[in-house]
């Protein structure tokens, strides 16, 4: 009986070390996604603040001072723009990492239920890989 308790108990530490492995590998494609989003978010930006800094140095060489000052209005929307771009992807890394820590927590805090999720959100991941044909 002693045998049978402890191999359940490795059954339960092996699923809630998969669990977690499944977790931090979530977390983690989910951080690279945002990553990824916010470089290519700051090249977009950054090219298109290139593109506005040409156009300005064009008017000033062709324009007056009222042309000017809509110039620097406007390169200074683009900085704004640029730094809100940082601003919201570091809080949505932030966020992400939050999120990690907390579906961590939640393994180590309750086993079984997360154990239970990974093992139907496989099910739901392998129901629409194989678009619920059956053999």
């Amino acid at each position: 009986m002693r045998d049978t308790a402890e191999t359940a108990l490795d059954k339960v530490e092996r699923g809630v070390d998969k669990a977690s492995d499944v977790a931090h590998d979530v977390a983690d494609r989910a951080l690279e996604g945002a990553e990824q989003a916010v470089q290519s978010t700051r090249r977009t930006v950054d090219e298109g603040l290139r593109e506005v800094e040409r156009g300005v140095r064009g008017l000033r060489e062709h324009a007056d001072p009222t042309i000017d000052q809509l110039a620097h209005k406007a390169l200074d929307v683009a900085t704004q723009s640029i730094n809100l771009v940082a601003d919201t992807s570091e809080r949505a890394r932030e966020r992400v990492l939050e999120l990690q820590e907390a579906t961590c927590r939640y393994v180590h805090e309750k086993p079984g239920k997360a154990l239970l999720f990974s093992a139907a959100a496989g099910a739901l991941f392998t129901l629409l890989l194989t678009g619920g044909r059956r053999r």
